[in-house]
């Protein structure tokens, strides 16, 4: 009886959760974006905070909605003929009755975002190349009579669709050439950039070490240093017992050909990363910090002397483990590296930064955005730069992509916050199972591919090396994972599939070379 009562007001509670609920409609053609991938669509509030949101089609219209009240922008996934997929956004818009149409409110986004930053760029000293305005000027104007002709005629939004790709391609373009303005600026009379460039070494058996030998001489060819962290769980399995063993092999190994030694993440706040005693304790107010101070300060003691960075913290911001929340992993981050200080680490201290536009936010609202978690972390002097860990793909511990344009604000936002700026890099060569929770029937023209990550790594490499306040860029693994499960000789991620630089048959893949042509042209 007690149940049946409580039934009554089911819809009554779901019809008041329906009023606060925004609710923004767009028309679109069917097929120009697959459904699994529009579902991937989501709001943001003013600064284009990412927040949960609710995505679905209803006949030809996408529903996007959200329980944050107001005007914001929706991201959506777009294909594109060169970069491939790539997350465009609208303007700022409010809920209404009357429907929106996505590729019109896309294409205003995608101008508005490209005339701004041209603006930018011209206080910088930077001038559009004349053909360039030329064309900008041209497409404005069709656009401008695109929106107001009959959106219901379908030569309209075929119009409207190659505009998008015209602005995309206007904006990559006027990137590129910023950035080539850029390089020759910091090169100039043959100077070499102090830019470090380190691969990530990621958890392998202590048997797939002697590949790092045979990997040495081309990997001196294009990288600087390594990063050859064992995670926690390795290196503590039971508390207060380290087993140093593997770890040591890893620093030996680059240290002798050379390759300065970035160690981390320190703390990787995932919970495949913690050992297995203690995540049953982790709501446990003083507990966890207790051991991950013990853990880090034994850390820093033993390889004070042999290492040159050090990467203190990953993912603390991104919600990963839902026992800890935000303002508990930020009060540690700050007392951790407090303590490294104190222990006479003067070598830099970088904290990473995962899924620096938001999109964990996506799971729920957090307690702090990405500007409050910076500005929480700017007067710790003790940091000395933020580590922007960028892992392009579609899964939820993975950075939806931008183009190489969104890719500069976004550095330059955090290089305004007072701190040098690292960024950890990687770009998936196939599907693999970076679409593992959309769909495994993305048709072929919207994969990832090994052409793709070439194409990423050129123009993302240059793109950041751009920046001055760039210190160092760190791909975040070297090997694919052997789809053979027995065997143990390969480096590998399987968080990030395909992400690596060689194949699971340990060929080099194209993007390779780009590393190898940026550390011999402008890298000391």
């Amino acid at each position: 009886m007690f149940l049946e009562k409580w039934f009554v007001f089911i819809p009554i509670v779901l019809t008041i959760l329906y009023l606060f609920m925004s609710e923004l409609r767009f028309r679109i053609s069917q097929g120009v974006v697959p459904e699994p991938l529009l579902k991937k669509s989501y709001f943001a509030t003013w600064g284009r905070v990412p927040r949960p949101t609710k995505t679905f089609l209803v006949g030809n219209e996408l529903v996007v909605s959200t329980s944050v009240r107001g005007s914001g922008t929706v991201h959506v996934p777009w294909p594109h003929t060169q970069i491939g997929l790539s997350m465009e956004s609208t303007e700022s818009l409010i809920s209404q009755d009357r429907t929106y149409s996505l590729v019109k409110e896309l294409g205003r986004g995608s101008l508005g975002r490209l005339l701004r930053k041209q603006f930018d760029w011209q206080m910088l000293g930077f001038r559009l190349p004349q053909d360039l305005r030329i064309r900008l000027i041209a497409a404005s104007r069709r656009f401008s009579q695109a929106v107001v002709d009959d959106e219901a005629d379908p030569k309209v939004e075929q119009e409207l669709v190659l505009l998008l790709e015209e602005f995309e391609q206007i904006a990559l373009e006027s990137t590129y050439l910023f950035t080539e303005q850029s390089l020759a600026w910091r090169t100039r009379a043959d100077e070499k950039l102090p830019v470090l460039l380190g691969v990530g070494l990621n958890n392998h058996p202590i048997e797939s070490l002697y590949e790092f030998d045979l990997y040495a001489k081309f990997l001196q060819e294009a990288f600087h240093a390594v990063i050859p962290m064992s995670s926690w769980r390795t290196l503590e399995p039971e508390p207060g017992r380290f087993c140093w063993e593997q770890l040591e092999k890893r620093l030996t190994s680059p240290a002798r050909f050379g390759f300065e030694i970035v160690m981390g993440p320190l703390l990787c706040f995932d919970t495949s990363a913690f050992p297995v005693w203690l995540n049953p304790h982790l709501r446990e107010e003083g507990f966890f910090e207790s051991h991950a101070a013990r853990f880090v300060n034994t850390i820093a003691e033993r390889y004070g002397s042999t290492v040159q960075s050090w990467i203190l913290a990953s993912r603390f911001n991104s919600y990963a483990i839902p026992e800890i929340s935000q303002s508990r992993a930020v009060a540690l981050v700050r007392v951790l590296a407090q303590q490294m200080r104190s222990h006479g680490i003067e070598t830099p201290i970088l904290i990473g930064i995962d899924q620096p536009w938001g999109e964990y936010a996506l799971d729920r609202i957090p307690e702090y955005d990405q500007v409050q978690i910076a500005e929480s972390l700017m007067n710790c002097h003790e940091i000395d730069s933020f580590l922007m860990e960028i892992n392009f793909g579609f899964n939820s511990r993975s950075t939806l992509p931008r183009d190489p344009m969104a890719v500069s604000s976004m550095i330059d936002q955090w290089s305004f916050l007072g701190k040098k700026v690292y960024v950890t890099l990687s770009v998936p060569s196939a599907i693999g199972a970076d679409f593992s929770d959309i769909d495994q029937s993305i048709p072929p023209e919207y994969h990832w591919s090994e052409g793709l990550q070439q194409f990423w790594t050129e123009i993302l490499l240059k793109t950041i090396l751009g920046k001055r306040t760039v210190q160092g860029i760190f791909w975040t693994l070297l090997q694919d994972a052997n789809e053979n499960q027995e065997d143990t000789k390969s480096l590998e991620m399987e968080s990030i599939p395909f992400g690596g630089l060689i194949d699971s048959q340990r060929v080099l893949k194209l993007a390779f070379k780009h590393f190898v042509s940026l550390r011999q042209s402008m890298l000391k």
